[in-house]
């Protein structure tokens, strides 16, 4: 069906990604209905989410220990490390030392080492003093009291004498990169010698498992984060978050039940969900009918519902996408509901005036997650014999772009380089 524009079948958005793609080979589910029939099916209801409840005082083991085996709880981390200095990195950040975790580091990524995992010719973007985002979020975190590192050689100076010669072990680790910053952080924790009991990986798109699958949970995350400078608020900054009232969801195993028990004891709403599969998978075609798009309208998600050419051409990336991983994710999309596109649209419209983060990353002279977006539907509709001529063609457009945006800003610089006669 070509769909005409925003006002039919338009709805409201998130955004996510699974590290362990259902493998290839399952049995398809059946066709989708087309308008004239009706699907029966029905998702599996969510499991009931808490309410956030107020951090619980670590700094007082024996009332952590007894509100924890009083709620049945896993207990409360006493060392948390958050990879990634950006929006997300800085809100976990704040939210782990507001609930009473003791130690929370923030590990500013690598951007110049991760960018050569990062799919074609990037150049260096803005990095440190230059980046409002690193240094709005690092102003977050510090006045929330997190230890902000560039290199984990720093991280004695996060330590608690009493336990430096573990300095460089922690109880859970926040991994909040770009997917093709993945393998270098992996790399850099490894070089340093950083251990842990568990990693949670909060990014967008589809992408192999990076970490032990043993000690990996996957966390899908409906908000939307804006740090923004504010002279008014302490830090000079503070952070607009959108859909805080949803749940982060992650898979329903004991890794996944500990990440989001933790992150409801730091004020943050969050489960460990049965339907896990189809929530990730939710908020993976919410990230690629709009993330891309955005970048090629130059438009937030109101603009991009607006346009009726963009949303026409996002239902036909919705439809190549249901296509394309019929076979790969037939779990996830057995649990969908009947009025799944409605659902996918309706979330992107309740992000609003929000501009996705490959919008914000592609102005921000950043590389883009095209692989794990729309990337990999190409990739998934080759091998399984499914054409996809809109998601290879919105591919290729962004890469034109992404590459045509370097050329001019190295252009940009190399003029300013050359010196002027007297």
């Amino acid at each position: 069906r070509d769909w005409a524009g925003p006002d039919e079948g338009r709805s409201r958005t998130s955004s996510a990604t699974m590290d362990q793609p259902v493998t290839p080979g399952r049995t398809a589910p059946a066709p989708r209905p087309t308008p004239t029939q009706k699907a029966h099916k029905r998702r599996v209801p969510t499991a009931k989410i808490p309410l956030a409840t107020q951090g619980v005082d670590v700094d007082a083991p024996s009332a952590s220990a007894s509100a924890s085996a009083s709620t049945g709880e896993p207990p409360m981390p006493s060392r948390v490390l958050v990879v990634g200095g950006g929006r997300v990195g800085a809100y976990l950040a704040r939210a782990l030392k507001d609930g009473g975790v003791p130690h929370v580091v923030l590990k500013m990524s690598n951007r110049n080492r991760a960018r050569v995992h990062a799919p074609g010719k990037t150049g260096p973007g803005k990095t440190g003093a230059d980046d409002p985002t690193r240094t709005g979020a690092t102003a977050i975190a510090t006045h929330a009291g997190a230890t902000c590192v560039a290199a984990y050689e720093d991280l004695p100076a996060a330590a608690d004498p009493a336990t430096s010669s573990r300095r460089a072990h922690f109880d859970l680790v926040f991994v909040a990169v770009k997917t093709y910053a993945l393998r270098a952080v992996r790399e850099e924790m490894e070089a340093a010698g950083v251990t842990f009991d568990a990693v949670v990986l909060a990014h967008n798109g589809m992408v192999d498992p990076v970490f032990d699958p043993s000690l990996t949970a996957r966390a899908s995350m409906p908000q939307s984060w804006d740090i923004v400078k504010d002279d008014g608020d302490p830090c000079g900054y503070r952070m607009v978050v959108r859909n805080e009232d949803k749940p982060w969801v992650l898979p329903n195993t004991t890794i996944g039940e500990r990440f989001a028990s933790t992150l409801r004891r730091c004020g943050v709403r969050a489960v460990a969900a049965p339907d896990f599969e189809y929530l990730v998978l939710e908020k993976y075609f919410i990230n690629g009918v709009a993330n891309l798009l955005s970048v090629v309208g130059d438009v937030n998600c109101d603009g991009l519902l607006a346009d009726r050419g963009l949303t026409a051409r996002s239902h036909r990336v919705f439809d190549e996408m249901m296509a394309s991983l019929a076979v790969d994710h037939a779990a996830g999309l057995a649990l969908a509901p009947d009025d799944f596109r409605d659902v996918v649209f309706a979330k992107v419209a309740s992000y609003g005036a929000h501009y996705p983060s490959s919008k914000q990353d592609f102005d921000a002279g950043q590389p883009l997650e095209i692989d794990s977006l729309n990337g990999y539907v190409v990739e998934r509709a080759r091998a399984n014999g499914i054409i996809a001529t809109e998601n290879e063609a919105l591919v290729e457009e962004v890469r034109r772009m992404v590459e045509a945006r370097d050329a001019a800003r190295d252009a940009a610089g190399d003029a300013a380089a050359v010196p002027t006669r007297a």
